[in-house]
């Protein structure tokens, strides 16, 4: 646990090292029904680019296990770690495990695995599951 913690603040702390308040004010007219202190205010492409440096290290392993997470980029960092997994049944199981969290339209228009395009026939009624589910 405790190491899960130290991964997470570590990852937080970079994430607060990019923070840009003037996108904060602006992005947060956005998303009216999130709290604006869940907000951190980092710009789309650094957070892309800090989910790839940390994409496959042991901290983001943890931090993709922390859930749920308390920052709004956090979740957003998470979708982007999930759709770099190149194993269909690993990037299943662990949107699956984040589907839950997923609570704004941002998020939601983030994940978007690769390895799903490429194989339409098992994630088709995994969709229709997900559409249809009262969750």
């Amino acid at each position: 646990m405790i190491q899960m913690n130290n991964a997470v603040e570590t990852i937080r702390e970079k994430l607060f090292s990019l923070q840009d308040l003037s996108y904060k004010n602006f992005h947060s007219k956005l998303m009216p029904d999130i709290d604006p202190s869940l907000i951190i205010g980092i710009r789309i492409p650094e957070l892309r680019k800090l989910a790839k440096e940390i994409n496959g290290s042991p901290d983001a392993e943890l931090f993709l296990a922390s859930l749920p997470h308390k920052y709004y980029e956090e979740n957003n960092l998470h979708s982007f770690i999930i759709s770099m997994m190149k194993d269909y049944d690993e990037c299943l199981s662990a949107f699956e495990k984040f589907l839950p969290f997923i609570d704004n339209w941002a998020t939601c228009d983030g994940a978007k695995p690769k390895v799903f395009l490429k194989h339409p026939e098992k994630i088709y009624p995994k969709i229709k599951e997900w559409l249809y589910s009262k969750e």
